[in-house]
């Protein structure tokens, strides 16, 4: 979520309509067997970063299965186009609500942002 706390009162800004960042990137890594030490998020960016020039932009737990099986993609494509989808959106929308609320400070908290 991107939240704005002004007059106290805490405003929503943006939200995924269906599922968490953080539980999308978890589920990812259950999908492709990534461990859980240290974290799953910090395993999927150590594959992303071996990914090819090859990025997707359906990561989903629907497409990502049938695109290993045929061979399409590889465990490395799917975290990098993974994470380049899920941060454009939340990068979009963090800049959104800056420009809206004028705000001068942000502040990234919770398990994606740290």
């Amino acid at each position: 979520q991107v939240i704005a706390y002004s007059r106290h009162r805490y405003r929503i800004l943006g939200e995924t309509l269906d599922v968490a960042v953080g539980n999308c990137i978890d589920r990812l890594a259950r999908l492709l067997q990534i461990p859980n030490a240290p974290s799953p998020g910090y395993n999927v960016e150590q594959l992303a970063k071996r990914r090819t020039l090859k990025p997707f932009f359906c990561t989903s737990q629907a497409v990502a299965p049938k695109l290993l099986e045929s061979g399409e993609a590889t465990p490395e494509d799917l975290c990098f186009s993974l994470q380049e989808t899920a941060f454009a959106m939340l990068a979009e929308v963090t800049e959104r609500a800056l420009a809206l609320t004028r705000a001068r400070h942000l502040l990234l908290v919770g398990g994606v942002a740290c």
